[in-house]
Parts: structure tokens; sequence; C-alpha cells
């Protein structure tokens, strides 16, 4: 039944594209990017770029805070930061972010979702309608969510330790049958040490009061909206940690998606 399920909304997603073929020419708009996740999976976790600047250049995305203070949710122009206890709370114009992408969200195609699917099987139908795979797209469901399994990062101190250590202790949480939204981004295979090759995604509930880096999840039924641009800006810090971090060896696939889905 949880296959036929799947299909359903495999049908679904092929019907609309049908109907609607991504067209780039015709909705080109910035991707805005503050620093490389190359740099942040290195241990550069001071930024130079604050939220009230973040906000001139998109009304949705995500990231994080200095010092991983946090994981960051940016949905309707308001920027969240989500604390290593899940609690959600609106960031200061002030706060500075070492990392964060966010982009005037625009949607050109929305769908319902009204049968349950996992994570696999909705990413996987979410590739097979990109049809411009070397573009970046920003995907948001809302609604509910049958189960989720999200992670936040707790705030460091120097001398900083790469990601992949730091994410060894991260808290971690679990909700089942919680209305909420994820949202985030899908960047091309190409894109690795820019961004995670694939989907990066994060979470907060429709009360907006808890949230973090999702881990995994299945949907149950809710709106699922689709972005894409050709269109991409990396604004890159000019500090000495930066200037020294070992890019290279940041921008390993292998180490970025252990992070990111650990």
């Amino acid at each position: 039944m949880h296959q036929d399920r799947e299909l359903t909304f495999a049908t679904a997603l092929a019907s609309h594209h049908q109907e609607q073929q991504f067209t780039p020419d015709e909705h080109a708009h910035e991707y805005y990017q503050t620093s490389l996740l190359s740099a942040v999976m290195q241990g550069v976790y001071d930024g130079t770029v604050s939220i009230g600047q973040l906000l001139e250049h998109g009304d949705f995305g995500l990231g994080t805070f200095n010092a991983l203070d946090g994981e960051m949710v940016v949905l309707d122009g308001i920027a969240y930061r989500l604390d290593g206890d899940g609690k959600a709370s609106v960031a200061s114009d002030s706060a500075l972010t070492p990392y964060a992408a966010v982009i005037n969200f625009e949607p050109t195609v929305s769908l319902s979702l009204d049968a349950s699917i996992n994570k696999g099987g909705f990413e996987g139908e979410l590739d097979a309608m990109a049809e411009a795979k070397n573009l970046f797209y920003a995907v948001r469901f809302t609604g509910l969510i049958k189960h989720i399994k999200y992670r936040n990062v707790l705030r460091q101190e120097r001398p900083y330790k790469p990601l992949l250590e730091v994410v060894k202790t991260q808290a971690e949480f679990e909700l089942n049958d919680v209305k909420g939204t994820i949202l985030g981004f899908r960047c091309p295979d190409y894109a690795v040490g820019i961004g995670v090759p694939g989907y990066h995604l994060h979470f907060i509930s429709d009360d907006r009061t808890t949230g973090g880096h999702v881990l995994d999840y299945v949907l149950h039924r809710g709106q699922v909206e689709i972005d894409h641009t050709s269109s991409l800006h990396l604004e890159l810090p000019e500090t000495q940690d930066f200037s020294d971090a070992n890019l290279s060896a940041g921008a390993s696939a292998d180490g970025i998606l252990k992070a990111e889905s650990n």
C-alpha cells in the first residue's frame, strides 16, 4: 500500500511536469550565498555578513550562525535561529553568519501531496522533475509530516574543530505527526564545496517553536513548491581563517555528505 501511494505522487509529478516545463530564461533570479560549505567543513565558523544584510538578498533559505551557534531557517523574510535545545527564535539583524544561502522564493511549480512518501522517494521524484539539472533549485514542503529526525549543532569555542568532529556531539530530535515546513536547496553535483551536492534541507514547525537540520523524514500531506535559478552570487569572507583554510580538503563529497546526513 505504501508503495502504491508513492506511485500516486510520482504520477502527479509526472503529469504536472508535462503541463509546465521549466524555462530558465523566463525565470532567472539570484541564489545568494555567503562563504563556502568547504570552508565550514574546515572550521571557518566566523562570518562577516549580518542577518540584516543577508535578508536584503532573499526571503527564503538556510544556514548557520557564528561559532555554529544553531541552525538557520529563513522563511517569508524572517530568519529563525534553531538552537542546541531545538528551540526556535527570531534572529537579530545584527547576528553574523559564516554560511547561509537565500533566494527570493518565486515557485514555478506548486502541487498538492496527498500520499505518504519517505525521504528517498520524495527527493527521487523531485530529481525526476529537475529538467535543468545543472541549475540551483529551491524546494519547500508545507503540511503534515508523519515523522522527522533533525539535528542542531552546538556552539563552538576556539580553536574550532572541523565540522566532521563537531557533528559527533550534535543534538538530535525526532517528532511524529507535526505540522511544519521543510525547505532548502538542491545543488548540482559540480557545486560540491560550494554547497551540499543534492538536497540540503532544514525544518521549522508551524508554531515556530522548534526545528533544525533535516536528517530523515516521512511526509504525509501538504503543498510542494519548487523554484529554480541560473544566477549564482557568492560573497566570500575576507578573513584570515578563510584565507588559511584548505578548501580543497573541505570539498570532499564524501565528507560533506557524512557531515550533512550523519
